[in-house]
């Protein structure tokens, strides 16, 4: 499996059996939850029993559906994708409810948002007329699944409803749970609903990933709201706000637009923006704080949720509701476990 995972990705080796065990699994007709921290190589670890199959005509669904909670997030998945000359040659697609290239999810891989996949499951999908409703529900049954970033489903209605889609499709369509925030309690109650394997990450492996080796992370709560003045005061040069509403993110943003130095760039993102101007603005983003950022530049990004999960933005600093380095903004946008717990025990209530 090692050199296998090597071979398909151009890497040395897996960071650890994490990355490969999934595949075992699934090959072998168990479904899996697999947890691991942002950034420790899941995505890959989703893709791999998939691409393994294709490459040694391994008897798996010849279709990939993709599922994440939000836009922003399916979109930076396929963009990475295509980007990727090893898998130049893969049909993958964009299905959302903004940017709808495969209605009735005809492509090898589909990037697609949570309200894609259960309206199609429930034969009422969103992209095609009640008349074609069986159409995307026999695509969907008869694909590999997965389910990013899980822990951001909704809990009264999202959470429920898929994990029920799952409990139907158990033992017909393989699927994967990939979550980087959920307990060990959460992970065995869901394993035993959904008869599924649970793969985590050892110490050992945690050591081995880039992104975790040695990692550490400071929490200074203080009791006071999020000003301009408090940004200005902790900001360096690369700073992030994240506002719990948009109409914070906007107040706090034309209140640093008016307090900031001439030389700061004040950027504002929430998913109120068309189309054109949110995705000239991630792109914006993506170029002043990604993995190949600019050097250059002294910025402050105001943004909600939207940001929080969908962006891959190593930066040094973050200024969120309180101030944390930037390593500890995706724990606030994890839902709580309490909340998580209560969905699942209306679903166990609804058997």
């Amino acid at each position: 499996m090692d050199e296998s995972f090597a071979t398909i990705f151009n890497a040395l080796s897996p960071y650890g059996r994490f990355q490969t065990e999934p595949a075992e699994h699934l090959l072998a007709g168990q479904n899996v939850i697999l947890q691991a921290p942002t950034g420790s190589g899941k995505t890959k670890a989703a893709l791999f029993p998939y691409l393994l199959a294709r490459r040694e005509r391994i008897d798996f669904p010849r279709k990939l559906l993709y599922c994440v909670p939000m836009r922003v997030l399916a979109r930076s998945f396929w963009d990475d994708l295509k980007k990727d000359e090893r898998h130049a040659g893969l049909d993958a697609r964009l299905q959302t409810g903004e940017q709808q290239d495969d209605r009735r999810l005809e492509g090898e891989i589909t990037f697609a948002t949570i309200d894609q996949i259960l309206s199609s499951f429930l034969n009422i999908p969103y992209s095609l007329s009640l008349r074609q409703g069986n159409v995307n529900a026999g695509a969907l049954v008869s694909s590999y699944l997965v389910f990013d970033e899980f822990h951001l489903l909704d809990p009264d209605s999202t959470l429920p409803t898929t994990l029920e889609m799952l409990r139907t499709l158990k033992g017909v369509t393989p699927f994967v749970l990939m979550t980087a925030t959920f307990s060990r309690e959460m992970l065995n109650r869901l394993a035993s609903l959904l008869d599924a394997e649970v793969v985590t990450v050892s110490d050992d492996e945690l050591q081995r990933i880039p992104t975790q080796k040695e990692k550490k992370r400071w929490f200074h709560r203080v009791d006071a709201p999020l000003t301009a003045g408090a940004v200005l005061q902790h900001h360096r040069t690369r700073s992030i706000a994240i506002c719990n509403t948009v109409e914070r993110a906007q107040n706090l943003f034309e209140e640093l637009s008016t307090q900031a130095d001439s030389g700061i760039q004040v950027i504002l993102l929430h998913s109120r923006f068309l189309r054109e101007h949110r995705r000239e603005k991630e792109d914006n983003v993506r170029r002043l704080f990604g993995k190949d950022r600019e050097k250059a530049g002294n910025v402050i990004l105001v943004a909600t949720q939207v940001i929080e999960v969908g962006l891959d933005i190593p930066v040094r600093s973050c200024t969120p509701r309180w101030l944390l380095p930037v390593q500890s903004c995706n724990e606030l946008a994890a839902v709580p476990a309490s909340r998580t717990r209560r969905a699942i025990s209306t679903f166990t209530r609804c058997l």
